[in-house]
């Protein structure tokens, strides 16, 4: 019997069919195994390991990040690993839980963002910790968050001089969003949308960030419904991290225009029922 087992698994694992097997059954939070043979009474109960288990391991770590009292923070962590690690957030070494904090996830699962609003010193300030787990391990990353009162900004801070505003574009066409930033030294400017990073290396060059002196530039080509949402631009530098107000993007459907003239006057009627609309015209004599 034993014999015939090791056989089959062998023969599972030759056809490539033993990782499928082994998800299968995890899935199921079931374990794969098979009996050694005894050697008194009774065998060994032995799990057979996934070949492609992986332990975690960062692919963005958070930074240090010094911001200003009522302003906003977002630390970004991600991970990869198989199984997929999840991620948890840490403060003080206890998980985070406060109205002020939300843990955003990204749609991939690839990690999340911890954002913190209103910022509030001295209470916010302290050692935030990324953990990542899965049941092959565990590790975790940690980073500073510093909290300024306005009489305690320094010099070259910087300071959001035009932030996004609200946008209207046709789906397909280009949208563009602008934000104005300042400090010493010059500040670089990032995008948020909906709390998260905008991504613009993975959408074939559709999503660009363009600079130009003070002034940056979210530029959306080809919009689609997918690109609606809520805008923020971060200005950072070596002082420190600023946000603007969000501001909406909507994108709607193309308009269909046309242009019909009439020698007489038209009467206009429409009806419907149940599964129509229709619109009918009349000529008047």
């Amino acid at each position: 019997m034993w014999e015939c087992m090791r056989e089959f698994m062998a023969l599972v694992e030759a056809v490539g069919l033993l990782k499928p097997l082994a998800d299968y059954f995890e899935r199921r939070s079931t374990f794969m195994a098979f009996l050694d043979p005894p050697q008194k009474a009774g065998g060994t109960l032995t799990r057979l390991p996934k070949t492609s288990d992986a332990p975690p391991r960062f692919t963005r770590t958070p930074v240090d990040q010094t911001g200003v009292s009522g302003g906003v923070a977002s630390f970004i962590c991600q991970a990869t690993g198989d199984p997929r690690p999840k991620i948890v957030w840490n403060k003080k070494g206890k998980k985070v839980s406060n109205q002020r904090f939300e843990v955003i996830e990204f749609d991939d699962g690839s990690g999340s963002v911890l954002r913190i609003q209103p910022l509030r010193t001295p209470r916010d300030e302290a050692i935030y910790e990324c953990v990542a787990s899965n049941n092959v391990g565990e590790i975790s990353v940690s980073t500073r968050l510093t909290v300024l009162r306005e009489d305690q900004i320094p010099r070259g801070f910087p300071t959001i001089d035009m932030g996004p505003q609200l946008k209207v574009v046709e789906r397909t066409r280009t949208a563009t969003m602008l934000c104005a930033a300042s400090g010493n030294p010059d500040p670089e400017i990032t995008w948020f949308k909906d709390f998260l990073p905008v991504d613009t290396s993975n959408n074939n060059g559709r999503i660009k960030q363009l600079r130009s002196e003070s002034i940056g530039a979210l530029q959306i080509e080809q919009s689609e419904e997918s690109d609606q949402g809520k805008y923020e631009c971060v200005a950072t530098n070596s002082a420190g991290t600023r946000y603007s107000a969000p501001a909406n993007l909507y994108v709607r459907g193309r308009s269909i225009s046309s242009s019909l003239e009439f020698s007489k006057p038209v009467l206009v009627v429409l009806s419907s029922n149940e599964n129509a609309l229709s619109l009918t015209l009349h000529v008047c004599a």
